[in-house]
């Protein structure tokens, strides 16, 4: 952030995939991220870079912030929830199993597979930096609140949050498949996942490694109002650089899916 002026003096059109532009509001950024703003007039300037949410800011923009890899996958699976006024305000809970690859290209012993091979660590119970993008996004003029943790797997890309929410009406299933479908339904990039046996009936991110999509599922737990959301990314892709292509290709009057119609690696 303390750079940017230098960028756009010799750009015309930026997408920065750092955190330093995310959040609109300097006295959240300070909130979570623990030191003022540098550059606080050029927050408003960024649109958040989630395609799905903000494609019509972004045919225009100058500026696009991409979103941070877990913001992503548990914006998408709650967006259609919380637009529709549908789920208890305070009573979020997200859960996030991560891969080695979002800890960046810092080494540390965490970080070192002969170490983390076979370990399961929680890594940031609370106060995770990006829960600030979930509550921007997705409050609606609300006040909200999401009570998020990480833990770090043993894999190397990959995103999987199994989200908790309540709701506020009591849909079936095919209600709330409706509500998804309506949301998603002609997007490029995000695909519903439910199918009733098998191995990959909920979202995977094994699947997804090398791809650009998000997938998302969910299940309406039959005892009480609670509805589990899961949704998972490949965090390399949809979580950084895939999604920082998809939104240039719009910026720049592309076809969206130029250049990221990559199936992925698996079985590999």
């Amino acid at each position: 952030m303390k750079k940017i002026n230098n960028f756009t003096k010799v750009a015309d059109k930026i997408i920065d995939l750092s955190g330093d532009f995310r959040l609109q509001n300097k006295d959240e950024f300070e909130k979570w991220y623990k030191e003022p703003h540098a550059n606080p007039e050029m927050m408003k300037q960024f649109v958040y870079g989630i395609p799905e949410l903000h494609r019509e800011e972004m045919k225009t923009a100058k500026y696009i912030s991409s979103a941070g890899c877990n913001a992503t996958t548990t914006i998408l699976a709650l967006y259609p929830l919380f637009k529709n006024n549908l789920v208890e305000e305070n009573r979020t809970v997200v859960e996030v199993k991560v891969g080695s690859s979002e800890g960046g290209k810092q080494f540390s012993a965490s970080t070192h597979h002969p170490e983390r091979s076979g370990s399961l660590r929680s890594y940031k119970p609370t106060a995770h930096r990006h829960v600030a993008e979930m509550i921007q996004e997705l409050s609606f003029g609300k006040n909200i609140d999401i009570h998020f943790s990480a833990t770090t797997t043993d894999m190397i890309r990959g995103i999987l949050a199994t989200s908790h929410v309540f709701l506020k009406e009591d849909l079936d299933e095919k209600e709330i498949w409706k509500i998804y479908r309506e949301s998603y339904g002609s997007e490029p990039f995000v695909r519903i996942v439910k199918e009733r046996e098998g191995n990959y009936r909920y979202p995977e991110p094994k699947l997804l490694s090398g791809t650009n999509y998000c997938d998302i599922g969910f299940e309406r737990d039959p005892f009480s109002n609670r509805l589990v959301v899961i949704s998972a990314i490949d965090n390399l892709m949809k979580g950084a650089a895939g999604q920082a292509l998809q939104a240039f290709n719009i910026m720049h009057g592309i076809n969206e899916t130029t250049g990221l119609e990559f199936p992925g690696l698996h079985p590999i």
